[in-house]
């Protein structure tokens, strides 16, 4: 079946513009004479048709099989890569030795990934199936809970650093990486689904493809710096009483710094994007500075902290360039 085909565009009533579609595609997309269908225009400029009788699509399967030559962390990977490149039901098949190994992969997967619930299990087979009507939600009210988690979870180890809170609720932040998977993946999912065309833009709240590379770019710097404050947290726990207060201030500087950087990503304002822009960069010399001068002295607590801090205004510098590529596709489509 072709892919590609030419059609001469054919004009009835004098109003009325026809394009004949191949059988082959009518029949896969269940078309018959009188049937309705809906067209939807990109940005991009071409149309989309489908079936408006269709309804759901196909589920799709997969059968991932556990085996004891690999480790568990290598099978979670794989059932995640199934979930985001597509696949709505993962049959996991594993021997009855690695019974325990399965259910341990199996809780990990239901812990980090939104709406994958294990709906069958015997001795030999569990099976995920994705429950969640990824349309539910748009990609940027994802964003938003996204935004929403990792700026708690930096204003929680800040107050932990500043002494406004003890150390008892670094484990809190800890489990809220958790929560970051989640929206992290999810959205994952919906852009990967546009692009493979199973799911429109517009279902996605989104105003075409060409947003999906800075999106992402947006994702992936918030779950990176979410990264980095869970392990900020988890080297404070051990030592927190090795902070001097010239690190604590640098952990200040940056946690307002990217607190501002969070608040863009909802108002995208170019000007304050340029600021913040220009800001992570001062303090990612004077990071670089002070682990310079103490190269020998930076451990424990110290190493930790600069090392996150670090990450955390990479990742900051990442988030600002992708927003402001959106911004310029923004304004490049009202000129188009």
């Amino acid at each position: 079946m072709p892919l590609l085909v030419k059609r001469r565009v054919q004009v009835t009533g004098g109003s009325t513009y026809i394009i004949s579609i191949p059988k082959e595609w009518a029949k896969l997309l269940n078309i018959n004479r009188g049937s309705e269908v809906v067209l939807e225009l990109s940005k991009e400029g071409w149309i989309r048709i489908t079936s408006a009788t269709t309804g759901r699509r196909e589920q799709r399967a997969i059968e991932i099989e556990l085996n004891d030559g690999l480790s568990e962390a290598a099978f979670l990977m794989q059932i995640i890569a199934a979930y985001l490149a597509g696949y709505d039901v993962i049959r996991v098949r594993f021997s009855p030795l690695l019974s325990e190994a399965a259910e341990r992969v199996v809780s990990q997967v239901r812990s980090k990934v939104l709406g994958l619930e294990l709906l069958e299990e015997s001795g030999e087979q569990m099976t995920l199936r994705n429950v969640v009507d990824l349309t539910s939600m748009t990609v940027e009210s994802v964003i938003d809970d996204l935004v929403r988690v990792v700026g708690g979870m930096i204003k929680e180890v800040a107050d932990v650093v500043s002494g406004l809170k003890g150390p008892e609720v670094l484990e809190g932040v800890t489990r809220r990486d958790d929560i970051v998977d989640k929206l992290y993946l999810y959205i994952f999912k919906q852009l990967n689904l546009a692009l493979q065309g199973l799911m429109s833009p517009g279902q996605l709240g989104m105003k075409g493809l060409a947003e999906v590379i800075g999106l992402y770019t947006m994702v992936k710097s918030l779950e990176r710096i979410a990264d980095q404050v869970v392990s900020i947290a988890q080297g404070l726990s051990l030592s927190l009483g090795e902070m001097n207060p010239e690190l604590r201030d640098l952990f200040k500087a940056v946690s307002e710094s990217v607190g501002k950087v969070l608040g863009l990503v909802r108002s995208r304002n170019r000007g304050a994007i340029l600021a913040s822009y220009e800001e992570l960069h001062l303090l990612a010399v004077k990071l670089s500075n002070y682990t310079k001068a103490r190269s020998v002295a930076c451990e424990g607590a110290c190493y930790f902290v600069m090392d996150g801090l670090k990450r955390i205004v990479a990742q900051g510098i990442d988030l600002l360039e992708a927003l402001m590529g959106l911004e310029f596709l923004k304004q490049l489509e009202t000129q188009v």
